[in-house]
């Protein structure tokens, strides 16, 4: 097998019935596609299976690109930078809406208005033709002066962590609705979600009623779930030992089906630069 055919094969591999089906513990995502040597977090596939992104960065984040790969002719390209990279911006926290049109992702790329600047917004991009298009900055009513992280959008709503003067503490979550010309003024999630510690990468099942999200504890990034009945959510839980084996694990998504949990974590693993993340995967159930 060459060099260049052996990570597509591990991505159909991982892409195709799910790595993580017979596990009880994480897995890490096939080495030859994503979990090397460097930070990779924010897994996002789309519905169809024929569209995968993930970041990858540098240690502490620098340098952070957005990587795609594509299902084409019955066979998976290998991970590349999207088409829309520049070396000189960093592009992080990726998420495909379910069609695998659209992309919402962050990035310190300049605007006309703030050419200078270097924290992260929200850009979202989109494919036409087989082709990402050049990123759309999504406006200053939804983007604030400081970073903005995780974004997703679920029923209408777009939901991104910041930290802001009106926020609970740390980084917070919070939801735009989506408004017939943009968005509307984004509003704190409430207590239980926000608490005075940090939290972000707040993500949603397909049916509403399952939140993931990461929260500061103890000086650890755990990943937390709610249940949703009716319009109050259940007070956070961390989810298992297993799962928040890190000192940082984040940015979790579910599977179409509800089944499979994708995360990052920085645990400790042979051949792993200390503090850098890899993707993992395990069977929801046994998460909890």
């Amino acid at each position: 097998m060459t060099s260049r055919l052996a990570p597509a094969l591990a991505l159909a591999l991982l892409l195709a019935a799910g790595v993580a089906d017979a596990q009880t513990a994480p897995a890490r995502i096939r080495p030859e596609v994503a979990s090397g040597a460097m930070n990779e977090y924010n897994y996002s596939l789309s519905d169809d299976g024929r569209t995968a992104v993930f970041a990858r960065s540098e240690a502490d984040f620098r340098r952070a690109k957005i990587m795609v790969a594509e299902r084409r002719n019955g066979a998976w390209t290998a991970p590349e930078p999207i088409a829309f990279s520049d070396d000189r911006w960093r592009d992080s926290d990726p998420w495909l809406t379910p069609d695998g049109r659209t992309l919402l992702f962050v990035s310190d790329r300049p605007t006309p208005s703030r050419p200078d600047r270097h924290d992260l917004d929200i850009w979202r991009s989109v494919k036409r033709d087989g082709v990402w298009q050049t990123p759309e900055h999504l406006g200053h009513v939804v983007n604030g002066v400081g970073e903005e992280l995780g974004p997703e959008l679920h029923d209408g709503r777009l939901y991104f962590a910041t930290a802001r003067k009106s926020g609970m503490g740390g980084l917070d979550v919070y939801a735009a609705e989506v408004t017939a010309d943009g968005f509307a003024k984004p509003a704190l999630l409430p207590a239980p979600i926000n608490s005075a510690a940090s939290e972000s990468d707040f993500t949603l099942s397909r049916d509403g009623r399952t939140a993931l999200f990461w929260r500061m504890v103890d000086g650890q990034g755990r990943i937390h779930m709610s249940r949703r009945t009716g319009d109050a959510w259940s007070e956070p839980v961390p989810l298992n030992a297993a799962v928040n084996a890190g000192r940082f694990n984040f940015t979790p998504a579910l599977s179409r089906d509800g089944k499979r949990l994708t995360f990052a974590s920085d645990r400790p693993r042979e051949g792993q630069p200390e503090g850098m993340a890899d993707l993992y995967q395990v069977v929801f159930a046994d998460a909890l």
